[in-house]
């Protein structure tokens, strides 16, 4: 595995230097976020711990025939045993290649394109997560754009077997069709042949100048980070006007009688431009298990994020999460250089 995560790594940023020659559009961020500490206080105790930091690095090339881009991540953690790992467990976090070698015809290698109705914005924003079931990525597949609006996806993932006793092949298919700015339509199928098969059903509205309206229904699909599992609904509200931006979204469990998942996500990202540099947001999330009282979670964190000029801009808050057993506390704090 390790061996082949360089052999990819070399590969894009091979890539990307024989890319930058003739680059039409070449974008570059990196990220360095820490927490600083990571207090838990609970009826019996309070404890604090180092909560270490985080580098992300994502380059990316997009241009006529050529789209590629990488995600590498590290980061230094504080172990139970109190010392300290430098590295990840995945250093390429994720990368993506298309080529079209003609207009309606995109080949791909781990190349994704969320469905517009399966977006939600404060994950975006907050973690690294979406609606998997949502996403037209393949491990390897092709991109049909037979009309302008339309796109089709299908492909597989690899490690997959074909004509193996008890193992079905990890088959995925999928389109979109997108009118002007009016609204988009989409449907995803991961896993077709499998037992374990999950289907999304999404939907977005842009017909109002800074309005977006985007909904959607999972089956057999996973919101990670909020452990919102099996069946369930999904709805985004995106509003802007001027200087302030407000943000909802919510995903209801239609499984509830697991008690095991939430039934329940939902979180609001409000977002105020004071000036050119500065920018004051507030966000809060809630998930819960309505079949037990003790899985509610409430996360609120208000933070500022401050340009220092056109390469860089940095972040700093405060994160309180409240459960029933404990209450959490965190200081969030980053430096993002781009270009």
């Amino acid at each position: 595995m390790v061996k082949s995560r360089k052999i990819v790594c070399a590969a894009v940023l091979s890539a990307f230097a024989f890319a930058a020659v003739s680059a039409q559009e070449v974008s570059f961020e990196n990220e360095v976020s820490t927490d600083i500490v990571n207090i838990s206080i609970t009826d019996d105790d309070t404890d604090s711990k180092f909560a270490g930091f985080e580098n992300k690095t994502t380059a990316e090339y997009t241009s006529e025939k050529l789209d590629m881009g990488l995600v590498l991540k590290f980061s230094l953690t504080q172990e139970d045993d109190d010392s300290i790992r430098l590295g990840s467990d995945s250093y390429v976090d994720d990368y993506w290649v298309e080529f079209r070698p003609i207009e309606m015809l995109g080949i791909g290698f781990h190349k994704g394109q969320l469905l517009e109705g399966a977006f939600l914005p404060c994950l975006d924003d907050q973690q690294d997560a979406e609606i998997e079931a949502g996403n037209l990525r393949n491990d390897f597949g092709v991109f049909v754009r037979p009309v302008d609006g339309l796109v089709i996806s299908a492909g597989f993932d690899f490690d997959s077997f074909f004509n193996k006793d008890d193992t079905d092949p990890l088959i995925n298919a999928g389109a979109e069709y997108k009118y002007e700015e009016m609204f988009a339509v989409g449907a995803m199928f991961r896993n077709i042949v499998s037992d374990d098969r999950s289907i999304g059903v999404y939907a977005s509205y842009t017909g109002l100048e800074g309005f977006t309206f985007n909904a959607g229904y999972t089956n057999n699909g996973e919101i990670e980070d909020f452990n919102v599992v099996g069946d369930f609904i999904n709805a985004a509200v995106m509003f802007e006007s001027d200087a302030f931006a407000l943000n909802v979204d919510a995903a209801f469990s239609l499984d509830s009688d697991d008690n095991t998942t939430n039934d329940l996500y939902t979180a609001v990202l409000a977002g105020y431009q004071v000036n050119d540099a500065l920018a004051v947001k507030l966000y809060g999330a809630f998930t819960t298990d309505f079949d037990n009282d003790d899985t509610w979670v409430f996360t609120v964190k208000p933070y500022v994020e401050y340009a220092i000029n056109e390469h860089n801009a940095i972040s700093g808050g405060v994160c309180v999460g409240i459960s029933k057993p404990e209450k959490t506390i965190s200081f969030p704090v980053s430096w993002v250089y781009t270009y």
